[in-house]
Protein backbone atom coordinates (compact mmCIF):
# COMPACT_ATOMS: atom_id res chain seq x y z
CA UNK A 1 0.00 0.00 0.00
CA UNK A 2 1.26 3.38 -0.68
CA UNK A 3 2.51 5.28 2.52
CA UNK A 4 1.28 8.55 4.28
CA UNK A 5 3.01 11.85 3.14
CA UNK A 6 3.89 12.54 7.40
CA UNK A 7 5.88 8.87 6.57
CA UNK A 8 9.80 9.47 6.68
CA UNK A 9 10.92 6.43 5.74
CA UNK A 10 13.26 5.77 2.82
CA UNK A 11 10.46 3.50 1.19
CA UNK A 12 8.05 6.35 1.31
CA UNK A 13 10.38 9.31 0.10
CA UNK A 14 11.26 7.52 -2.81
CA UNK A 15 7.93 7.10 -3.77
CA UNK A 16 7.18 10.61 -2.97
CA UNK A 17 9.92 11.56 -5.54
CA UNK A 18 9.20 9.16 -8.19
CA UNK A 19 5.36 11.18 -8.30
CA UNK A 20 7.18 14.59 -7.73
CA UNK A 21 9.66 14.49 -10.03
CA UNK A 22 9.37 11.60 -12.55
CA UNK A 23 5.24 12.42 -13.23
CA UNK A 24 4.56 8.47 -11.53
CA UNK A 25 0.70 7.89 -11.37
CA UNK A 26 0.90 6.13 -8.02
CA UNK A 27 -2.42 3.83 -7.29
CA UNK A 28 -2.91 2.56 -3.68
CA UNK A 29 -3.65 -1.17 -3.96
CA UNK A 30 -3.78 -4.09 -1.08
CA UNK A 31 -0.67 -6.99 -1.05
CA UNK A 32 -2.47 -9.91 -1.48
CA UNK A 33 -0.65 -12.51 1.10
CA UNK A 34 -1.70 -16.23 1.00
CA UNK A 35 0.23 -18.53 3.45
CA UNK A 36 1.99 -20.50 0.52
CA UNK A 37 4.32 -23.75 0.64
CA UNK A 38 7.23 -21.13 -0.67
CA UNK A 39 7.18 -17.76 1.88
CA UNK A 40 9.56 -16.31 -1.49
CA UNK A 41 5.92 -16.04 -3.43
CA UNK A 42 3.87 -15.46 -0.61
CA UNK A 43 2.93 -12.42 -2.04
CA UNK A 44 3.13 -13.09 -6.10
CA UNK A 45 -0.67 -12.54 -6.19
CA UNK A 46 -0.20 -9.08 -6.03
CA UNK A 47 0.80 -8.12 -9.62
CA UNK A 48 -2.84 -10.09 -10.79
CA UNK A 49 -4.66 -7.26 -10.23
CA UNK A 50 -3.01 -5.44 -12.91
CA UNK A 51 -6.44 -7.06 -14.60
CA UNK A 52 -8.48 -4.86 -12.38
CA UNK A 53 -6.51 -1.27 -13.64
CA UNK A 54 -9.98 -0.71 -16.03
CA UNK A 55 -9.20 2.48 -16.08
CA UNK A 56 -6.37 1.00 -19.22
CA UNK A 57 -6.80 -0.22 -22.60
CA UNK A 58 -3.87 -2.10 -21.61
CA UNK A 59 -1.15 -2.41 -18.93
CA UNK A 60 2.05 -3.98 -19.38
CA UNK A 61 3.21 -5.97 -15.99
CA UNK A 62 7.12 -6.72 -15.72
CA UNK A 63 8.26 -8.61 -12.56
CA UNK A 64 10.57 -6.18 -10.11
CA UNK A 65 13.56 -8.50 -11.04
CA UNK A 66 14.01 -7.65 -14.46
CA UNK A 67 15.67 -4.65 -16.60
CA UNK A 68 14.84 -2.80 -19.63
CA UNK A 69 17.60 -2.96 -22.16
CA UNK A 70 15.28 -1.07 -24.85
CA UNK A 71 11.95 0.22 -25.15
CA UNK A 72 9.15 -2.07 -25.66
CA UNK A 73 6.19 0.29 -26.64
CA UNK A 74 5.33 -1.72 -30.00
CA UNK A 75 3.80 -4.41 -27.36
CA UNK A 76 0.98 -1.88 -27.32
CA UNK A 77 -0.36 -2.02 -31.09
CA UNK A 78 -0.31 -5.79 -31.19
CA UNK A 79 -3.39 -7.42 -32.18
CA UNK A 80 -6.39 -7.08 -29.29
CA UNK A 81 -6.24 -9.88 -27.11
CA UNK A 82 -6.84 -10.63 -23.22
CA UNK A 83 -3.33 -11.78 -22.68
CA UNK A 84 -0.13 -11.81 -24.29
CA UNK A 85 2.90 -13.71 -22.50
CA UNK A 86 6.18 -15.16 -23.80
CA UNK A 87 6.91 -18.81 -23.31
CA UNK A 88 8.91 -20.13 -20.18
CA UNK A 89 11.16 -21.26 -22.67
CA UNK A 90 13.69 -23.11 -19.81
CA UNK A 91 11.37 -25.14 -19.12
CA UNK A 92 10.63 -26.58 -22.78
CA UNK A 93 9.25 -29.03 -23.57
CA UNK A 94 9.31 -30.91 -20.17
CA UNK A 95 6.57 -28.00 -19.16
CA UNK A 96 5.16 -26.33 -22.07
CA UNK A 97 4.18 -23.27 -19.81
CA UNK A 98 4.07 -19.26 -20.26
CA UNK A 99 6.07 -16.88 -18.22
CA UNK A 100 4.56 -14.25 -15.81
CA UNK A 101 7.56 -12.22 -15.57
CA UNK A 102 5.98 -10.03 -18.34
CA UNK A 103 2.32 -9.66 -19.30
CA UNK A 104 0.49 -7.48 -21.62
CA UNK A 105 -2.72 -7.25 -20.04
CA UNK A 106 -6.51 -5.92 -21.40
CA UNK A 107 -7.42 -5.07 -18.11
CA UNK A 108 -11.72 -5.96 -17.91
CA UNK A 109 -13.82 -6.73 -14.79
CA UNK A 110 -14.72 -10.43 -16.89
CA UNK A 111 -11.10 -11.19 -16.74
CA UNK A 112 -10.42 -9.92 -13.18
CA UNK A 113 -13.35 -12.06 -12.20
CA UNK A 114 -11.90 -15.08 -13.45
CA UNK A 115 -8.49 -14.38 -12.16
CA UNK A 116 -10.25 -13.76 -8.35
CA UNK A 117 -12.06 -17.07 -9.03
CA UNK A 118 -8.84 -19.08 -9.70
CA UNK A 119 -7.06 -17.85 -6.49
CA UNK A 120 -9.82 -18.59 -4.41
CA UNK A 121 -9.70 -21.91 -5.51
CA UNK A 122 -5.63 -22.30 -5.71
CA UNK A 123 -3.68 -24.93 -3.58
CA UNK A 124 -0.72 -24.33 -1.51
CA UNK A 125 1.47 -24.68 -4.25
CA UNK A 126 0.16 -22.51 -6.80
CA UNK A 127 1.07 -19.12 -7.63
CA UNK A 128 0.74 -15.93 -10.22
CA UNK A 129 2.55 -18.06 -12.81
CA UNK A 130 -0.08 -20.94 -12.35
CA UNK A 131 -2.79 -18.98 -12.11
CA UNK A 132 -2.10 -17.41 -15.51
CA UNK A 133 -1.41 -20.45 -16.79
CA UNK A 134 -4.93 -21.92 -15.80
CA UNK A 135 -6.58 -19.39 -17.43
CA UNK A 136 -4.38 -18.22 -20.61
CA UNK A 137 -1.82 -21.46 -21.73
CA UNK A 138 -4.05 -21.97 -24.22
CA UNK A 139 -5.12 -18.89 -25.40
CA UNK A 140 -2.80 -16.54 -24.89
CA UNK A 141 -1.05 -14.67 -27.83
CA UNK A 142 2.62 -15.71 -27.59
CA UNK A 143 5.37 -13.68 -27.42
CA UNK A 144 8.80 -13.86 -28.67
CA UNK A 145 10.81 -14.68 -25.16
CA UNK A 146 14.21 -14.26 -27.54
CA UNK A 147 13.04 -10.28 -27.57
CA UNK A 148 11.27 -10.05 -24.06
CA UNK A 149 11.96 -12.39 -21.75
CA UNK A 150 15.70 -13.57 -21.55
CA UNK A 151 17.04 -14.90 -18.54
CA UNK A 152 20.26 -13.88 -17.19
CA UNK A 153 21.61 -17.33 -16.14
CA UNK A 154 21.39 -18.38 -20.19
CA UNK A 155 24.88 -16.45 -20.60
CA UNK A 156 25.75 -18.86 -17.51
CA UNK A 157 25.02 -22.00 -19.57
CA UNK A 158 26.65 -24.21 -22.17
CA UNK A 159 23.50 -25.52 -24.22
CA UNK A 160 21.61 -22.43 -25.38
CA UNK A 161 19.18 -24.55 -27.59
CA UNK A 162 15.74 -23.64 -25.77
CA UNK A 163 16.65 -20.08 -26.29
CA UNK A 164 17.60 -20.31 -29.37
CA UNK A 165 14.97 -22.46 -30.15
CA UNK A 166 17.34 -24.19 -32.58
CA UNK A 167 19.51 -27.08 -32.56
CA UNK A 168 21.99 -26.01 -34.91
CA UNK A 169 22.48 -21.73 -34.68
CA UNK A 170 25.35 -20.84 -32.67
CA UNK A 171 25.02 -19.03 -29.35
CA UNK A 172 26.20 -15.46 -29.70
CA UNK A 173 26.27 -13.66 -26.28
CA UNK A 174 27.14 -10.20 -27.81
CA UNK A 175 23.95 -10.63 -30.44
CA UNK A 176 21.68 -11.98 -28.04
CA UNK A 177 22.14 -9.17 -25.62
CA UNK A 178 21.36 -6.60 -28.33
CA UNK A 179 18.27 -7.80 -29.49
CA UNK A 180 16.64 -8.35 -26.03
CA UNK A 181 14.66 -5.93 -24.94
CA UNK A 182 14.44 -7.09 -21.09
CA UNK A 183 16.44 -9.13 -19.17
CA UNK A 184 15.33 -11.46 -16.07
CA UNK A 185 17.39 -11.78 -13.39
CA UNK A 186 17.61 -15.79 -12.58
CA UNK A 187 20.95 -16.66 -11.20
CA UNK A 188 20.51 -18.80 -8.18
CA UNK A 189 22.30 -18.73 -5.66
CA UNK A 190 22.72 -15.32 -6.31
CA UNK A 191 20.44 -13.14 -4.63
CA UNK A 192 18.29 -10.55 -6.54
CA UNK A 193 20.15 -7.58 -8.05
CA UNK A 194 19.18 -5.23 -5.40
CA UNK A 195 20.57 -7.18 -2.19
CA UNK A 196 24.08 -6.77 -1.30
CA UNK A 197 26.22 -9.75 -3.54
CA UNK A 198 28.58 -11.63 -1.91
CA UNK A 199 31.75 -11.06 -4.16
CA UNK A 200 32.76 -14.77 -3.79
CA UNK A 201 29.05 -15.85 -4.83
CA UNK A 202 29.52 -13.21 -8.06
CA UNK A 203 33.01 -14.54 -8.81
CA UNK A 204 32.30 -18.26 -8.66
CA UNK A 205 29.11 -18.52 -10.32
CA UNK A 206 29.70 -15.85 -13.22
CA UNK A 207 30.44 -17.08 -16.61
CA UNK A 208 33.36 -18.90 -17.90
CA UNK A 209 35.24 -17.40 -20.90
CA UNK A 210 36.33 -19.68 -23.88
CA UNK A 211 38.61 -20.63 -25.86
CA UNK A 212 37.96 -19.24 -29.58
CA UNK A 213 39.15 -21.29 -32.42
CA UNK A 214 42.13 -18.99 -32.86
CA UNK A 215 43.41 -19.73 -29.59
CA UNK A 216 42.16 -16.69 -27.92
CA UNK A 217 40.04 -15.98 -24.60
CA UNK A 218 36.44 -14.78 -25.16
CA UNK A 219 35.05 -13.29 -21.74
CA UNK A 220 32.26 -11.67 -24.10
CA UNK A 221 29.56 -13.80 -21.67
CA UNK A 222 30.78 -12.97 -18.75
CA UNK A 223 31.30 -8.76 -19.38
CA UNK A 224 27.83 -8.47 -20.26
CA UNK A 225 26.46 -10.78 -17.49
CA UNK A 226 28.29 -8.67 -15.10
CA UNK A 227 27.37 -5.02 -16.65
CA UNK A 228 23.43 -6.35 -15.95
CA UNK A 229 24.44 -6.09 -12.39
CA UNK A 230 26.26 -3.28 -11.97
CA UNK A 231 24.12 -1.90 -14.18
CA UNK A 232 20.73 -2.52 -12.67
CA UNK A 233 22.15 -0.55 -9.48
CA UNK A 234 23.11 2.37 -11.28
CA UNK A 235 19.84 2.74 -12.69
CA UNK A 236 18.05 1.98 -9.65
CA UNK A 237 20.37 5.05 -7.90
CA UNK A 238 17.90 7.79 -7.19
CA UNK A 239 19.25 11.51 -5.41
CA UNK A 240 17.34 12.60 -2.54
CA UNK A 241 17.28 16.78 -3.60
CA UNK A 242 16.92 17.86 0.30
CA UNK A 243 19.60 16.47 1.54
CA UNK A 244 21.96 14.90 -1.58
CA UNK A 245 22.35 11.56 0.14
CA UNK A 246 22.05 8.34 -2.86
CA UNK A 247 19.56 5.50 -1.87
CA UNK A 248 18.83 2.39 -3.82
CA UNK A 249 15.17 1.81 -4.95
Amino acid sequence: MLKSEDDESSDARLLIKARDSYNVKLVPITIQHRDNADSTWADSFTKLLAFNQTQYSRVLSIDSDSMLLQPMDELFLLPSVPVAMPRAYWLWPDKEILSSQVVLIEPSDVEFKRIQDKIEAASGDDYDMEIVNYLYRDSALVLPHRRYDLLTGEFRGDNHSKYLGSDVEVWDPAAAYSEAKLVHFSDWPLPKPWLPTPEDIRIKIQPDCKNTTEGLEDCTARIIWNSFYTDFKTKREVTFSDNYSLSRV
